[in-house]
C-alpha cells in the first residue's frame, strides 16, 4: 500500500510538470507550418522568350534563405526528346561568396530570364513542344533542414508555335472576320505579299499573290480573278475577290472554330499536304471544324489555314490555305 500510494504522488506530480511545461511553452504541443512556393510564367515577344518566377514565403514568420554563390536560379530548357536546349548558367561566371536573404510572411523573391529562343548550336527555333524548369538555389544552412527540392522548382510545358504566333493569330483571323482589308494587310508579308490556296495543295504558279495594296482594296476590287479549279468538275474559280473570301477564305466562322492547331495538320483529304515544305520555316495556324450535318458524317468538314513566315523581328502573314473534302 505504501508504495502504492507513492507512485500514485510521483505520477501526478510528473502530470502536473507536463501541464505546466505545455502552458508555458506552446512549441512543445505545436509544431511551425507553412511552406515555400516556386511560380513561373512566360510570355513571348519581339522573337525572344522572358520567363518570369518568383519563391513565396507562406510560413508565419521571417525567414532566411542562404545562396551558395551569386547565382541564385538555374532554368534549364529540354525538347520532347529530353534534349537540353538551354541552360541559364551556360557561359556566365558568378561570385563564390555565401549570400543571405530575408524574406517576410507572404512576401516574395522575383526572378527574370531571357532566351532568344535559339538552341546550343545556335539555330533558331519555332516549333515544337518544350520543357521549362526553374530552380531556386537555396542552400540548408547548420542550423535548419533543407527545403523540400519540389518547393523550389516550377516547370512550364511550352508549344513553342503557339506562344510565339497566337496572339497575332487571333488578330489575323478577327479581322479576316470583320473584313477589316487595312487591318489585315498590316500583317501581310512587305516584301513576299499573302498567298491565297483553294485546295490544301500550295501551287507556286498557280495560286495567286496579293501585296499589301492588293489586300486594302480586297473587298472593294469588282475584277475577277482566276484563283484555281474546282475540285471534281474542273471549272474555273473565276471570282472577284470579295466572292473568293464566301467561298474560300471565311466559308464559316473560323475565329470560333471548333479546334485549332499550331503547326499541326488537324484535317486530312486526297490532295498532297506540302505547305511546311513550300514555305520557308513557317508557323501554321490551322482553324478547323470536324463537320456540321450529321448524316454526312463528317465528310463536311472545313478548315481555314493561315501561314506566317519571320520577317526581321516579327511574323508576317504569306500564306491563306482553305482545306475541305476533296474527290
Amino acid at each position: 500500500m505504501k508504495y502504492h500510494f507513492i507512485s500514485k504522488i510521483i505520477g501526478i506530480g510528473l502530470l502536473s510538470l507536463l501541464v505546466f511545461l505545455n502552458a508555458s511553452s506552446p512549441a512543445l504541443v505545436s509544431q511551425e507550418t507553412g511552406y515555400f512556393e516556386t511560380r513561373a510564367s512566360y510570355l513571348i515577344q519581339d522573337d525572344q522568350m522572358l520567363i518570369e518566377f518568383e519563391l513565396v514565403n507562406h510560413y508565419d514568420t521571417t525567414k532566411q534563405l542562404q545562396f551558395g554563390s551569386g547565382q541564385q536560379f538555374e532554368v534549364v530548357i529540354t525538347n520532347e526528346a529530353g534534349d537540353e536546349v538551354y541552360r541559364y548558367s551556360d557561359g556566365k561566371m558568378f561570385t563564390m561568396a555565401l549570400v543571405l536573404r530575408d524574406i517576410k510572411p507572404g512576401e516574395s523573391f522575383k526572378w527574370q530570364d531571357k532566351w532568344d529562343l535559339t538552341d546550343q548550336d545556335g539555330q533558331k527555333l519555332s516549333s515544337g513542344k518544350y520543357t521549362v524548369e526553374v530552380q531556386v538555389l537555396v542552400i540548408p544552412d547548420d542550423s535548419s533542414a533543407a527545403i523540400p527540392a519540389e518547393q523550389l522548382t516550377a516547370a512550364l510545358e511550352i508549344n513553342l508555335a503557339e506562344g510565339i504566333i497566337k496572339e497575332t493569330a487571333e488578330q489575323v483571323i478577327r479581322a479576316l472576320r470583320d473584313q477589316d482589308a487595312d487591318r489585315i494587310s498590316a500583317f501581310v508579308h512587305p516584301e513576299k505579299g499573302v498567298r491565297f490556296t483553294p485546295y490544301t495543295f500550295v501551287s507556286l504558279d498557280r495560286d495567286l499573290v496579293f501585296n499589301q495594296e492588293g489586300i486594302k482594296n480586297f473587298f472593294t476590287d469588282d475584277k475577277e480573278y482566276l484563283w484555281g479549279y474546282f475540285d471534281g468538275t474542273g471549272w474555273e474559280i473565276r471570282m472577284t475577290p470579295a466572292e473568293y473570301y464566301q467561298r474560300f477564305v471565311y466559308s464559316h466562322d473560323f475565329a470560333d472554330a471548333e479546334q485549332v492547331g499550331y503547326n499541326e495538320v488537324l484535317s486530312f483529304g486526297n490532295m498532297l499536304e506540302n505547305q511546311f515544305e513550300v514555305y520557308e520555316d513557317p508557323i501554321i495556324v490551322e482553324y478547323y471544324f470536324s463537320g456540321f450535318n450529321p448524316d454526312y458524317a463528317g465528310m463536311d468538314w472545313k478548315s481555314l489555314r493561315l501561314v506566317f513566315e519571320r520577317y526581321e523581328n516579327s511574323w508576317k502573314l504569306v500564306g491563306i490555305i482553305h482545306n475541305e473534302w476533296t474527290i
